[in-house]
């Protein structure tokens, strides 16, 4: 279905070819991942771009790189990245906040759930904040940034450049570019063990081998306040796992990982009614915990 762009994007010049070519298949590709609401988000979101008034690629990027972001995470997280670039343009450059949608579709990829990248996008309002010129760098480095640390880390690892580097404008362009000692300590010192996002297809594997069904899991940013996380938790018939696991006294995170998602399963398939923890002795708690990883 063929639809009129020019009430959502007045600011793109209609008359060249490569915008046009942009929209139709940016639109097409997000017709196949969004609901009709979505699709409404979506074009109200173009004209929001627009009313910015910070350029045409601005706005492009927005068109193209949106779909790609709710194919990973859901489209009901396309309102809340719009009303946060809404704000975000207010502190910084047209230009940094086109590289920040550049990257989004790589932070919905890496951090894997819609409310662990509102989480990300809460850190980027931090730092416009407190470091606004670290913005730029860290986007350029977000590939590295998130190949090694969870959101916690990412977010204790910014926090502190920009609370070291308050009044250092050089600092936090090192800082923030990693080019300096510091910026690579912390860095470091931050990174996990094991990442849920790196081995999520090979639980997925695992779990069907178990039981010979699919499971639903999520991440969840169990390290964001501390490193001490999240235990995983069942809700809404969806297994939901620490973003990382560090390994613990000689066992592997992955081995963690598969202990963790094969007890939540075993769960979903055996449990009939709610059990309350408070009803139970020690003992009985105990013997439980004993079946309920025999398999």
């Amino acid at each position: 279905m063929s639809i009129d762009f020019s009430e959502y994007v007045s600011c793109l010049d209609e008359n060249e070819h490569e915008h046009v070519e942009a929209l139709d298949s940016s639109y097409h590709e997000a017709q196949r991942v969004m609901s009709p609401r979505g699709l409404d988000n979506y074009l109200q979101g173009m004209r929001a771009m627009c009313t910015l008034n910070r350029g045409q690629d601005l706005v492009l990027t927005y068109v193209q790189e949106i779909p790609g972001v709710a194919k990973e995470v859901g489209e009901d997280v396309v309102p809340d990245i719009v009303e946060s670039m809404m704000k975000l343009a207010s502190h910084t450059s047209g230009s940094v906040v086109t590289l920040m949608l550049s990257m989004m579709p790589l932070a919905a990829q890496r951090l894997g759930d819609a409310d662990v990248l509102r989480g990300y996008l809460k850190l980027l309002h931090q730092l416009a904040g407190r470091a606004p010129r670290g913005l730029r760098p860290m986007m350029e480095n977000m590939d590295e940034l998130l190949s090694k640390l969870t959101l916690g880390g990412l977010r204790r690892w910014a926090l502190w450049g920009a609370q070291a580097h308050q009044r250092d404008l050089d600092g936090q362009m090192a800082y923030f570019g990693l080019k300096s000692e510091s910026s690579r300590s912390v860095l470091q010192k931050e990174r996990r063990g094991t990442l849920f996002i790196d081995n999520q297809r090979k639980l997925n594997f695992y779990l069907r081998a178990l039981w010979g069904r699919a499971f639903f899991m999520r991440p969840t940013a169990g390290d964001y306040e501390s490193r001490q996380g999240l235990k995983p938790f069942i809700e809404d018939f969806q297994v939901h796992l620490p973003d990382a696991f560090d390994p613990f006294r000689g066992i592997d995170g992955m081995e963690i990982y598969r202990a963790a998602a094969a007890h939540a399963a075993a769960h979903m398939v055996h449990t009939r009614e709610p059990v309350s923890a408070e009803q139970l002795s020690q003992a009985q708690m105990r013997f439980i915990e004993l079946f309920e990883d025999a398999r």
